[in-house]
Order: C-alpha cells, then structure tokens, then sequence
C-alpha cells in the first residue's frame, strides 16, 4: 500500500510539472495543426517542450510501477493531484498569487482523495475478473471510443466549446493509457515472451501517442483553466468507473461507504475544477499573437503604395505651370 501512494503521488508531481509546461508550449502552437501529427512535428523543436515530455515519461514510469502495486480506481484518484501541481507551477510562472478559494480547493481535493483511500484502500480485490486483461481490453475500447468521438467533435467546435470537448477527449484517452498500462503490467509478470505476444504491449504505444496527441491539442486551445481541470476530472472519473464496472475492482464496504467513496469523488471532481478556474493564467499567448500583428501591416500599407498614379497626375500639374508662366 505505502509502495502504491509513493510511487502514485510521484507520478502525480512529474505530471502536474509536465502539463505546466507543455501546456504554455502547446497554446503557441498554430490552430490548423490541432489534432494532427503535425502538432508533434511542431512542439518536438521547442526544447522546453521536450522537457515537460521528460517529465510526462518520468511520470508514465511511477504510475505504471502505481498500477502494477495497487487498484486502477484508487490510483487514478491519487494521480489527480497532479492539477494542484500544475496549478502551483503556474503560479510560480505567472508570479501572481492565488486567489482565496484557491487553497480551500486545493485542501477539499486532498481531502476528498483521502476520504476515498480511507473507504476504499481495504476493500479493493485485485484481478477478480476471470479475464482480467480482456476487461481491460473492453474498457481501453470503451474510453478510446469515447475520446474519438469527443475529439472529432471538439475540433468541429469552437471557443469553449472546443476546449471541453477537447479536454473531454484527452480525459479519456488518459484512461484508455491507464488501463492498457495496468493490463501490461500483469502480462509483464508471465516473462518476456507472454509480453511479446500480448497486445497490451502495442496497445500502451499506440495509446501513449494519441494520448500525447489529443493532450497537446486540448493545451492548443490556450484555455488551461477550462482544459486542465477537466482533464483532471474525467481521468478519475473514467477509471473509477472501469475499474468497478468491469475490472472487477469492487470495494466491499456496504452501501455507506459506496456512498461516501462516490461523494468523494464528486467533492474532488468540483474541487479540481474550483482549484482550476481560480488559479493564475499562464498568459502563454504572445507567440499566437504575432500572427495577427503582421495580418494587419498589409493593411496599413494598402493606402500607402499610389505611387503609379503620380505618373498621370504630372499633366494636369505641368498644365497649371504653363498657364502661371503665361
């Protein structure tokens, strides 16, 4: 259990530090590469950039050794607590406080996420179903689905309304990783080549690359107070509701305490997303405004360039001079 929270709440603070700073590289990036690979192409030459990717990888290896020692519910609720990191980077980037609401947030999302270990950290049975790693393949399907779906339409959309979808998009491809990471994890305890010829092992390259895909394109918005605590809610939300529902990962403690458990994941959901929308801007928007900078000096220029039309303009003045000179 202690080697589950260590290594869970090391994930948390590589992710959090990593989504700071990849967002503010992202939200730089043009609108007309969202969703394509072409944004990767982009954001690979920005060194910082590579750096938050350093600190995702970092994270991708606590929350995998996270999953492998602990339920897939209980460790995606602590991994959450990677957006009060995030929030905390931001500030520190900004140099602007935190409002007032913002630490009570960050103490209900900590709390919330204790209340939930404490009811759930005892009840919690590990590969109960019969097919584990075909239930995780049906949830990875599931939450896959859902973020194509949801990105399809948030690039269709715009403003907000891109942003949630986006976020949504990205919330869920997070699960999909998760679980295909928690279904490697337990093949990888059969030897190398029970790994070799197990899809988990395509499956969490092919899913970490869309997840980085549609990551980066909800950060593309440059709305990190909408995308963030988004992101931070449905990853949870989505794994919780995986893992119970067909990972077999169910608590026994009565309905009282599936009660509570589901209270706490509500009162950390609206905290996250309370902790989110109080927090400082980044303001990473001064490269996307250069664009609009040089669409407007044409603009001024246009009136400018009459030079042509002196050309006719000389008779009518050499006209003038000769009846002054007459």
């Amino acid at each position: 259990m202690m080697m589950m929270i260590a290594t869970t709440l090391l994930a948390a603070v590589l992710y959090g530090a990593g989504a700071a700073v990849e967002q503010r590289q992202a939200a730089a990036a043009p609108e007309s590469s969202a969703g394509r690979p072409r944004l990767l192409l982009l954001l690979v030459r920005q060194p910082l950039w590579l750096l938050g990717l350093a600190l995702q990888f970092g994270g991708f290896a606590a929350h995998a050794a996270a999953l492998r020692s602990g339920p897939l519910a209980t460790v995606q609720m602590l991994v959450a607590l990677e957006l009060v990191v995030a929030v905390v980077v931001v500030r520190c980037w900004s140099g602007r406080p935190l409002s007032r609401g913002s630490w009570p947030a960050a103490v209900t999302v900590i709390a919330g996420i204790a209340i939930f270990l404490l009811v759930t950290s005892s009840g919690h049975h590990h590969a109960t179903h019969p097919n584990y790693v075909g239930a995780a393949g049906l949830g990875a399907i599931v939450t896959g689905g859902g973020a194509f779906v949801a990105v399809v339409a948030g690039l269709r959309a715009a403003g907000r309304g891109r942003a949630v979808l986006l976020a949504v998009a990205a919330g869920l491809a997070d699960a999909c990783s998760a679980v295909v990471t928690m279904a490697f994890s337990h093949e990888a305890s059969h030897g190398l080549a029970a790994i070799v010829a197990s899809w988990p092992v395509y499956a969490v390259v092919v899913c970490g690359i869309g997840n980085v895909l549609l990551t980066q394109t909800a950060y593309q918005t440059g709305q990190p107070m909408v995308t963030l605590p988004i992101i931070a809610a449905v990853t949870p939300v989505a794994s919780v509701a995986i893992g119970i529902g067909l990972l077999g990962e169910t608590p026994q403690t009565g309905v009282v305490g599936a009660v509570v458990a589901a209270f706490a994941v509500l009162m950390t959901s609206l905290a996250l997303a309370r902790l989110a929308r109080s927090a400082p801007h980044p303001e990473p928007t001064t490269q996307k405004s250069k664009p609009a900078v040089h669409a407007a000096a044409p603009a001024i220029q246009a009136p400018v360039p009459p030079v042509p039309a002196e050309a006719p303009g000389r008779l009518p003045e050499l006209v003038g001079a000769g009846s002054q000179a007459a």
